[in-house]
């Protein structure tokens, strides 16, 4: 299972909504300032912005707005959604310049083809991805909540009068 951590939003239910933060570099090797996970967040901010709903589960302790929970990808999962996202345009892509090429006799229509079977693929994803979706809150969960140190309940507060 891989784990990426994410703040609680809000609880709505029996859901939690969190929203991943981007991170700043791997820590792997020393070239943060050249790391394209760094660039791509910087490229593309509101992509991290994003929230998504799950389910509570059953936790130990209770997530509350603010605090840090850990959340599992199955690795089945992430793999499915790779392949689906690289490697069916690639083979639409392939597969249509080889048929243009074949049925034309030109490499114009193996440009052709390969633009189509390309917009193929793309189709495709759209298509797959709805039913990946579908799939998706069985496949990620909150494995467990890092309390944050500003999560602060107002039952625990001593202020007189409430």
């Amino acid at each position: 299972m891989i784990e990426q951590r994410a703040r609680v939003v809000a609880i709505e239910g029996d859901s939690v909504r969190i929203r991943t933060e981007p991170q700043t570099g791997c820590h792997s090797c020393g070239a943060k300032s050249g790391c394209g996970s760094a660039l791509i967040a910087q490229m593309f901010p509101a992509r991290f912005n994003q929230q998504l709903l799950l389910p509570r589960g059953e936790l130990s302790v209770e997530p509350r707005a603010g605090d840090y929970v850990v959340v599992g990808i199955d690795e089945a999962y992430l793999q499915k959604s790779s392949l689906l996202l690289y490697a069916v345009p690639l083979l639409g892509l392939l597969a249509g310049a080889i048929a243009g090429q074949t049925l034309l006799g030109t490499e114009l229509g193996g440009i052709a083809g390969g633009l189509s079977g390309l917009g193929g693929g793309l189709f495709a994803i759209r298509w797959g991805a709805q039913r990946l979706l579908s799939g998706a809150p069985e496949a990620m969960r909150i494995v467990r909540v890092e309390r944050s140190q500003a999560s602060v309940s107002l039952n625990t507060l001593d202020i007189p009068g409430l």
